[in-house]
């Protein structure tokens, strides 16, 4: 080991198995475990639960409560970076239901004992973070833990009649997504550079990888708040795109307002299509897990142009990438794939 290996900080994601929202619990086994206790239908003192990405609840006239809390293995290993992925992501499910007033975020954070000196920099990476989406952090809990953890709990406030569910989706709307796809190949190439298998993964792109991966972690650490700012006044649901996937998160917009989704364009990051057939991802499947995702929207036909130009001022990415169906479930029918640079 050479005096640079010494000094270089710990590579936080060899201590994980699985990374970033890839960790989470499949989508077929959270509905189960939900119903073997009982949390799979509506709850009447909420406005907004289980089965939602927040929850929300009327605290006083006209004013709603969201809460959430997501926390997840590292998908990068530098610290600064893993803490603010960890809290975009969480915050991300507070937007997704319409709320960024008040935000006040509680951090999650576990380290094995071997990396706690990385501690402050993801620390000041939520704070950081944090700040930038007008939010304060407001206290936490930190552990001992075998795999790195990161993330927090998050409370906000939205006017009762903003509030966005994947309820409200109906046949003949728009579906939109702020944010390309690709994240979870793109980081996946970063943390096998070296070897053998590196040079295949070079081999497999035109692009470095260092570009592709830089590009995914800045789409990872762009807040949602400017998306559902200039969306909640048009759209009818949302959910934004984690763990279970484009198509999976489609899937549970659609069966939750008992509509059907067609999705026809896939905006990629440039580079990752071809890493995630490497790997067997299934991203132009739209099965690929992302981290700190874009927002799944749908909107209105009759209001799409005056949506697009909203998102457009407020300088959001956006591409309509489907649309809601009289049927049931999701798939994706033909879809286009654009490849998307910087």
């Amino acid at each position: 080991m050479t005096d640079g290996d010494e000094d270089r900080p710990p590579a936080l994601t060899e201590y994980a198995e699985l990374h970033g929202c890839s960790c989470k619990v499949e989508q077929a086994e959270l509905d189960s475990l939900l119903a073997d206790v009982g949390l799979s239908s509506a709850q009447e003192d909420l406005q907004v639960g289980v089965g939602e990405d927040a929850s929300a609840r009327v605290i006083a006239d006209g004013l709603s409560l969201v809460s959430t809390i997501d926390f997840f293995t590292p998908i990068v290993d530098d610290p600064y970076e893993f803490g603010r992925v960890a809290a975009c992501n969480a915050a991300s499910d507070a937007f997704a239901t319409g709320a960024s007033d008040d935000l006040t975020f509680l951090v999650v954070l576990g380290l094995p004992r071997e990396v706690t000196g990385t501690a402050p920099d993801v620390l000041r990476g939520i704070v950081d973070a944090v700040t930038e989406m007008g939010g304060v952090v407001a206290g936490g809990h930190t552990i001992m833990n075998p795999w790195p953890i990161a993330g927090g709990t998050v409370v906000a406030t939205a006017p009762s009649d903003r509030i966005l569910r994947t309820s409200g989706a109906s046949a003949s709307d728009r579906l939109y997504l702020t944010k390309p796809l690709g994240t979870q190949p793109a980081m996946g190439a970063l943390r096998v550079q070296d070897g053998e298998f590196g040079e295949t993964i070079a081999e497999t792109t035109t692009r470095p990888v260092q570009d592709i991966a830089d590009e995914a972690l800045a789409w990872m650490t762009t807040p949602n708040r400017e998306a559902m700012l200039a969306a909640r006044e048009y759209a009818t649901a949302a959910t934004d795109i984690t763990g279970f996937g484009l198509l999976g998160q489609a899937r549970v917009l659609a069966e939750n307002a008992g509509v059907g989704v067609e999705l026809t364009h896939l905006p990629l990051i440039d580079g990752t299509p071809e890493l995630s057939r490497l790997f067997g991802y299934g991203l132009e499947d739209g099965e690929s897990a992302e981290t700190s995702g874009g927002l799944l929207l749908s909107v209105p036909d009759e209001r799409t142009d005056a949506f697009e130009s909203a998102l457009s001022e407020a300088n959001v990415f956006y591409r309509d990438v489907g649309r809601v169906t009289p049927g049931s479930s999701a798939s994706l029918v033909d879809p286009t794939i654009e490849r998307i640079t910087g």
